[in-house]
């Protein structure tokens, strides 16, 4: 296939996706190829646009010269992204290419609504476009080179997780469709003598508007703080438990400042009885095979656990009470103390953001249950929501 040619010989090292460097020789590719295509449809479009005197085929000519800037800005976005970080910004440039997004959608409702008001223009003024062979092959043409670019941007944008590739593939797509709908517009106005043109224009600027709102949706996400994506936490999360002295994992925080330029931090469960300097051992030599293996900035907080029967059994009766009470709740670190004639049982529980409970409320009635049950408990629990979202990583 062209686009396994393209890689092979752009990119050095193209299984390693994860290197901030191999990252950016597939964003710069992807860019250069957005270019190239979508400046050889602009330069046909418009001319043959000009010569049947069609509004449609100027405006989605024009468009082409924006989706061009957009692959320019990717290119820069690549590149800034790929700066070393410095010491006014220790966390990197990488969230460069979200602001970018921001601009590159800006852009499109700009050029959404200057298109709008010449569409309204030519309603108002309608004209029929003769019918012409040449456009026809020239918007053929446009949607095969518009379809592989869409193919080529959607593969990248999710091997390399880059949210300026995929936004321009998603607005490649919804090319495709105003491409398709100007040429049928195109065939059935000028065999009929129809005044469609000015409709045609309407709908390629909808469809550019829709694109820039999805852009803009998704870069102001990621800059917010979003969800870490269920891969990255499957990695993170099956990597620090491979090793042999890890008894459990709970409280994964993601810090996303862009590619190449993830934070996180997690809380690694290790046998009390295990010498504190072996596990100290254990969680630095995790931390650094995370990043050389995930590119993840990890920071891991070390949780000594007595591990018997007797704790066994008592974190088996208190995720007994907290599933009863919502199946999607995660208890850990549970720790039982004997005071005199009281046990001081504490523990951490996440409530998912799928339940609307108020977290102090579903607190309160997980205490009392278990208050109710053994009399010489008491009971404190830790509770907040999990920064992975719905995602699992405490069994």
């Amino acid at each position: 296939m062209m686009q396994d040619l393209l890689i092979r010989m752009y990119v050095p090292n193209r299984d390693c996706v994860k290197s901030p460097m191999v990252r950016t020789k597939y964003g710069d590719l992807a860019s250069i190829a957005g270019i190239v295509i979508n400046l050889l449809i602009c330069i046909g479009e418009v001319a043959v646009g000009f010569l049947i005197g069609s509004l449609a085929m100027i405006s989605d000519g024009i468009h082409n010269i924006t989706d061009a800037g957009g692959s320019l800005i990717s290119l820069i976005s690549f590149r800034l992204g790929a700066k070393k970080a410095d010491e006014a910004h220790p966390f990197g440039f990488g969230r460069m290419e979200y602001l970018l997004s921001i601009g590159f959608a800006l852009l499109l409702f700009v050029l959404a609504i200057q298109i709008l008001i010449e569409a309204v223009h030519r309603i108002m003024n309608p004209e029929v476009v003769p019918f012409s062979l040449t456009s026809v092959i020239v918007m053929l043409c446009a949607m095969g080179l518009k379809l592989w670019l869409y193919s080529f941007l959607k593969y990248i944008g999710e091997l390399v997780d880059s949210p300026i590739l995929r936004a321009n593939s998603l607005e490649t797509l919804s090319d495709i469709w105003g491409i398709a709908g100007v040429t049928v517009g195109l065939v059935i106005g000028g065999l009929f003598a129809l005044p469609v043109d000015g409709y045609l224009s309407f709908l390629v600027a909808l469809l550019i508007g829709r694109a820039g709102y999805h852009v803009l949706s998704d870069a102001i996400t990621r800059i917010l703080g979003q969800e870490p994506s269920p891969e990255l936490v499957s990695s993170i999360v099956t990597l620090v438990k491979s090793y042999k002295g890890v008894e459990g994992v709970h409280d994964l925080v993601v810090h996303d400042y862009g590619p190449g330029n993830v934070f996180a931090s997690i809380h690694v469960e290790v046998d009390a009885k295990v010498d504190v300097i072996k596990s100290h051992a254990l969680v630095d030599r995790i931390e650094r095979d995370v990043a050389d293996k995930l590119y993840v900035n990890l920071t891991i907080h070390m949780d000594p656990r007595i591990i018997n029967d007797e704790m066994i059994k008592l974190y088996n009766m208190v995720d007994k009470v907290a599933k009863a009470y919502n199946p999607d709740i995660c208890v850990y670190d549970v720790q039982g103390i004997q005071d005199g004639e009281r046990t001081r049982v504490s523990f951490d529980m996440t409530v998912p953001y799928s339940s609307n409970a108020n977290i102090e409320d579903v607190s309160n009635s997980i205490k009392s249950i278990l208050e109710a049950v053994h009399p010489n408990f008491d009971v404190h629990i830790n509770a907040g929501r999990r920064y992975t979202g719905n995602q699992h990583i405490h069994p």
